[in-house]
């Protein structure tokens, strides 16, 4: 998951350092003793290494930045060091990313008490010494926090592979469970009826002369035996339809929900309405998602599927109970936003429907539709521990500035009752950063609405506008309003109307105060106070706020499109296990209706006439067909079938046999490998070669295919790529560039190349030094606790 190199960041920072210190004061003559450009350098250096093993050991690694900037901070001038101190923070990062929480907070109160030993030398901060500590414990907290988010964006990610991994392994089960679930069903319902009327009939015939009550009742036998059996098969062959032919609404939902429950979910449909076509149609894809998301979040859950008249229209209701086995308040480890609740939306919104989803009261989860009808989107949100951390942190560093702007107006006489007021108006405008997830609109409302607080004040006399720059201490909060509703706003598209609304607002505000209470000698027109606070404050306020709403849309938009990718690889996993099960069974049908069914059928025609003889001999050649079709359901082929031992997964080093036995088929196959003997990851090697092989079978004519694997990513071009009608092709092709990451791009030559990050696997991942360790309680209660949204 770590895409940045690991040598960069402590790279920067030594040539900073060195650059500021002792480069610079060599660079303008200022004397430097070799003894203290000589600690420097060492001091650089060894913070430089330590951040090496950020990733790899950073306990380790922070003893020694410790350690290091120990003697910094003893040994050099107090301006020698500048950004080689920031070394701390990052390793205490990485030890939150990286490693178990409780071992983060250890890391992180050592640090504390260390740099409280540090502070305490500084002779500068006289008084400010308490202000100081509490600064500083806010800010490793924060790291803390942020790094803990981190690190449940990596264990999300981990889970998501997983569950990619598991619906891809439920498909390369899907027609071999299927086809022994169906052996199973046709040799209980019809094989043994067929034996009967075969067996009772010859017994009738060889003692028919001497018992001719026998012939009677044989004759009775099979004409209602092989009645039974022939409804029974004409039943399955009709349920055995293949997916996708035209069925009614409801019956389109009872065949989906049958899908599901051979994947394991325990799904009931309830009700009926009529529907027409493009509501039938959006109602199948949204209960399709909403069942996908079941299997994904909540695999054994017991689902319902309601479908109920009302007067907008149709309500489709999709909702479960919760993971089997998961606690009573149905709270389990989820990931984070999505569960397809786009896409399902977007289905609903096609026809004016509105499409809401969430947790139920009793636990579980929850998607409504109307179709059709008109609404807005309903977003949820989630709110665990780490998150709750960081926005305490946000809170208190907000209030950081204005605190320290009110010390000095405390300091320069400002009346204590003005001072009680002014507080007061600071922590009401910076405390709706507390909602700021959950309700950023309303967040920045009330944001814009106190700012206005300040003129009201100075109008009614309780604060002189020689105070009022107080009020400009409090822009931060603004700016992170902003970034609240660029990151978690609904509507994205129209989250940058948060940036006119903030910089129209503040100069309106500052522009009454100017005009409430001029400072002496300044007083100018209405026009020219507000132009000349827009160009003084507005413009230079611009840049935070753009750069605010920047990086939180930007940021939304990357995680958004990486679980939407993880959302789609799932779905189409399970989809071509539902495909492929359908299939398995369409071919069970086609064989009983050619093997099977008309041989059955003369079974009680014989009987009616009396003919004993046409009896057995239609009995046992439809037996016959029948145990031919079971001998092909259960004769699976080697590898595939359950209980039998599963072939190693090839890798890059089998293309070349691949490529063999296309050649043998009569295909022209052209192969290009680069950088061979290169050691990948066992995900990418397998994943490399599982892509090459679902683009050669997704045609039969001439092609080639390139593989570069010398630098990163690796990356493999197959010339020309597959024509793809059905989506098939596409459908496996982003399966497996989700599960690595990788990316589609055009090549210099015009030709559509495939991109497969591939870092040092020394490197790649979070902390992966091997396996990724099953994740305790008590180290990350925060994933373990998260809800879905």
């Amino acid at each position: 998951m770590e895409r940045t190199p690991v040598w960069l960041l402590p790279a920067a920072l030594a040539v900073l350092q060195l650059a500021a210190w002792p480069g610079a004061p060599y660079a303008t003559g200022e004397h430097v003793t070799a003894t203290a450009a000589a600690t420097a350098v060492a001091v650089t250096v060894t913070v430089a290494v330590a951040l090496l093993w950020r990733r790899t050991a950073p306990i380790a690694a922070t003893g020694v930045v410790v350690a290091a900037l120990t003697v910094a901070e003893l040994g050099l001038p107090p301006d020698a060091l500048t950004a080689i101190t920031v070394a701390d923070i990052v390793m205490l990062y990485g030890v939150a990313v990286r490693r178990p929480q409780r071992t983060a907070l250890i890391a992180a109160a050592a640090l504390i008490v260390w740099q409280s030993g540090l502070v305490l030398n500084d002779d500068e901060l006289d008084g400010d010494y308490p202000a100081a500590l509490a600064v500083m414990v806010v800010f490793y907290v924060a790291v803390v926090a942020l790094g803990r988010a981190r690190h449940r964006w990596y264990a999300d990610r981990a889970d998501a592979a997983t569950r990619l991994a598991e619906a891809e392994e439920r498909r390369a089960r899907a027609a071999d469970t299927e086809r022994h679930r169906l052996a199973r069903e046709l040799h209980d319902v019809t094989a043994h009826h067929l034996t009967s009327i075969v067996v009772i009939a010859s017994a009738a015939q060889r003692v028919g002369a001497a018992r001719p009550e026998l012939v009677a009742e044989a004759r009775d036998f099979a004409a209602r035996t092989g009645r039974e059996t022939l409804t029974a098969l004409q039943r399955l062959v009709a349920l055995l339809q293949q997916p996708g032919s035209p069925a009614p609404g409801g019956e389109r939902l009872t065949e989906l929900a049958d899908g599901f429950r051979r994947l394991g979910q325990r799904v009931t449909v309830e009700g009926a309405e009529p529907m027409g076509p493009a509501v039938a149609e959006a109602a199948y894809g949204i209960a399709r998602e909403a069942l996908t998301n079941t299997l994904r979040y909540a695999p054994g859950a017991s689902v319902t599927v309601r479908v109920t008249g009302t007067p907008d229209g149709v309500r489709l209701t999709v909702a479960d109970d919760g993971p089997a086995g998961a606690a009573a308040d149905g709270s389990a480890a989820r990931l984070g936003s999505g569960r397809g609740i786009a896409g399902m939306r977007e289905r609903a919104a096609a026809l004016g429907g509105t499409l809401e989803a969430g947790l139920r009261p009793g636990g579980g989860w929850q998607v409504s539709a109307v179709l059709p009808a008109g609404a807005a989107p309903v977003a949820s949100g989630r709110r665990p521990g780490t998150d709750t951390i960081i926005d305490a942190a946000v809170l208190m560093l907000a209030l950081g500035v204005p605190a320290a702007g009110l010390l000095v107006a405390l300091e320069d006489h400002l009346p204590a009752g003005t001072a009680s007021l002014a507080a007061l108006t600071l922590i009401g405008h910076t405390l709706p950063l507390a909602w700021r997830r959950a309700r950023p609109w309303t967040v920045l409302a009330a944001v814009l609405a106190t700012g206005w607080v300040w003129p009201l004040l100075i109008a009614a006399g309780l604060l002189a506008i020689t105070h009022g720059w107080l009020a400009v201490t409090g822009t931060g909060v603004e700016v992170l309003a902003v970034h609240a509703v660029a990151r978690y706003g609904r509507r994205p598209a129209l989250t940058w109307l948060s940036m006119p609304a903030v910089l129209g607002c503040v100069v309106a505000a500052v522009s009454v105060m100017l005009v409430l209470d001029p400072p002496d000698g300044t007083a100018a027109s209405v026009p020219a106070t507000v132009l000349i606070t827009a160009i003084v404050g507005g413009i230079p306020l611009s840049f935070p706020v753009f750069g605010a709403w920047l990086a939180g849309f930007l940021t939304r938009r990357r995680r958004e499109r990486v679980r939407a990718r993880e959302d789609h690889a799932v779905a189409a996993a399970t989809a071509w296990a539902l495909a492929e099960a359908g299939a398995e069974r369409a071919r069970v049908a086609a064989g009983l209706r050619e093997a099977v069914l008309r041989d059955t059928a003369r079974v009680p025609e014989a009987a009616d006439r009396g003919d004993l003889e046409a009896v057995v001999s239609a009995a046992r050649t439809a037996l016959d067909g029948m145990r031919g079709l079971l001998k092909d359901l259960r004769d699976a082929p080697p590898g595939d079938s359950a209980g039998q031992a599963r072939a190693p997964q090839p890798t890059l080093a089998a293309l070349p046999a691949l490529v063999d036995r296309w050649r043998a088929g009569g295909r022209t196959v052209d192969l290009d490998v680069t950088g061979h003997g290169r050691r990948l990851s066992t995900d990418l090697d397998v994943s490399a070669y599982r892509i090459v092989e679902l683009l050669l079978a997704g045609d039969t004519g001439p092609v080639r295919v390139r593989v570069d694997l010398s630098g990163d990513p690796v990356r493999l071009v197959v010339s020309p790529m597959p024509e793809d009608p059905g989506g098939e092709v596409t459908a496996g092709l982003r399966a497996r560039l989700a599960a690595v990451g990788g990316s589609l791009a055009a090549a210099a030559d015009g030709t559509t190349e495939i991109r497969l990050p591939a870092p040092d696997p020394a490197h790649d991942g979070p902390a992966h030094d091997g396996p990724a360790p099953a994740r305790r309680r008590d180290e990350d209660e925060e994933v373990a606790s998260s809800p879905r949204a």
